[in-house]
């Protein structure tokens, strides 16, 4: 049985093109070629088409990987100023309750 496709919202769908198309232009400005990124991302060729072609199966792993080994900006220049935001907003998820209670609360109606 194979994978049960994901069906992206338009926005999302937008997002993955663009991600697409801006790991194949910064490929091709290095002159790399799909075997050769998919060597510094450490998966395989195939893979680093289905990213440019905005395939949703990709492990979103891979895509970190290769907008990395590309040098593509995906939230802030520095990454000293990403990590710092990354560690501030793990706080604040560390500080929120584990689970969420559904709108109304429990019912103590015997």
């Amino acid at each position: 049985m194979g994978r049960e496709a994901i069906d992206l919202v338009p926005y999302a769908r937008d997002a993955a093109q663009l991600m697409g198309a801006n790991v194949r232009v910064a490929r091709i400005n290095r002159r790399w070629t799909t075997s050769q990124l998919a060597e510094h991302v450490g998966c395989s060729r195939h893979t680093i088409a289905a990213i440019e072609h905005r395939k949703p199966s990709v492990a979103f792993g891979h895509v970190l990987n290769a907008c990395a080994a590309l040098g593509i900006q995906l939230f802030v220049p520095d990454p000293q100023e990403l990590a710092r935001l990354s560690r501030a907003q793990m706080e604040i998820v560390r500080l929120m309750p584990n689970r969420v209670m559904p709108k109304g609360g429990p019912s103590d109606d015997f």
